[in-house]
């Protein structure tokens, strides 16, 4: 049982702070650190050992003996879906026909992004007690916000701003005119509504809420847009990490089961495990790079990293599909414990 201060807190105030409510930060570091010789060695470090372990931690979800015995009922979603993703890349890679998949990308990070985003603040609203029906006025706030700083400056990231030049000369200019007064009008609602509540905000949920409205702020300011993409995403990386492991550790740590479950539950035990997992998927992925280059076949690794990129953003819509009651009742109390709810 959690005594009394880990209330309203996904796991405790020491947890939360520094690898949800405060991960962004280290995407402003990534930025400081470029601006002095040798600090892109930082940024490698971080894509190696936390973007690259990142994605690949969508796949843990497949280690779980429930998670797999329902995935295997919905074979075609879980299974062929990300082979048919990774060969479309391969196939545009290997034609030259780069800009779909960058465009993709780009997009789609937008969106899932801001998804993750508005889970997360989901469990600090069930843990503080929030209503329910606040769910898609935040989730709408978080993405036109969102949108609305990723597009502001579209013209930074070419692939985008050629496509829409295509379509009309000021195609480029009228997703902010879209986006901007839906984000106005959307958060002035979730301030309604929040001020309606009889009960505030908890600082975990209130501070969580500001950390995602501002996430995409980078791309306000900093003008290379793989560099402020980056930057972004180095708190949405660390957030993720924390949460896979987190729920990893609450739901089978110990657990025994198949082959591969028992992995899973080593893996979960405790933090040493999980480090040294990172660090060798980022070895092992940092090794590939480099012989993959030296052997002259550098595309064949680009192809993994786009195919990956994209296959991560489809398998987490799947796996974080609170709208299936599988998901709701596999994940949700794990998330969500009754020790760590406010009293109504």
């Amino acid at each position: 049982m959690s005594d009394l201060s880990q209330r309203g807190w996904i796991k405790s105030p020491g947890y939360d702070l520094p690898l949800f409510i405060l991960a962004p930060i280290a995407g402003l570091l990534i930025v400081a650190a470029d601006a002095f010789p040798g600090g892109q060695r930082i940024s490698i470090l971080a894509t190696f050992l936390v973007a690259i372990p990142h994605y690949m931690s969508s796949f843990t979800f497949y280690f779980g003996d429930d998670n797999l015995a329902y995935y295997k009922k919905r074979w075609v979603a879980f299974f062929l879906g990300p082979v048919l993703i990774f060969s479309t890349v391969a196939a545009l890679r290997v034609l030259g026909i780069a800009r779909p998949v960058l465009i993709a990308m780009f997009v789609w990070n937008v969106w899932h992004v801001s998804l993750q985003s508005g889970g997360i603040l989901s469990i600090y609203r069930r843990l503080n007690g929030g209503p329910y029906a606040e769910r898609r006025t935040a989730h709408l706030a978080i993405l036109s916000v969102s949108a609305t700083m990723a597009f502001w400056h579209v013209d930074r990231f070419q692939p985008l701003y050629e496509a829409l030049l295509w379509i009309h000369p000021i195609a480029p200019w009228t997703i902010r005119t879209v986006t901007l007064p839906l984000a106005g009008v959307s958060v002035l609602l979730l301030i309604r509504q929040i001020a309606s509540r009889p009960r505030p905000l908890s600082f975990a949920e209130g501070s969580f809420l500001v950390t995602s409205l501002v996430l995409f702020h980078p791309y306000l300011w900093v003008e290379d847009s793989n560099a402020a993409t980056f930057a972004m995403l180095m708190g949405h990386f660390i957030q993720y990490l924390a949460i896979v492991w987190l729920l990893n550790h609450r739901k089978y740590a110990g657990a025994s089961g198949t082959r591969h479950q028992r992995l899973l539950a080593w893996l979960s035990d405790n933090p040493r495990t999980v480090l040294l997992w990172i660090v060798v998927i980022g070895v092992g992925f940092y090794s590939a790079d480099k012989l993959t280059q030296a052997a002259g076949i550098g595309m064949a690794y680009l192809i993994t990293w786009n195919a990956m990129t994209l296959v991560h953003f489809y398998v987490d819509g799947l796996v974080w599909a609170f709208k299936q009651p599988y998901v709701r009742n596999s994940i949700g109390p794990y998330l969500t414990p009754e020790d760590h709810r406010v009293p109504s």
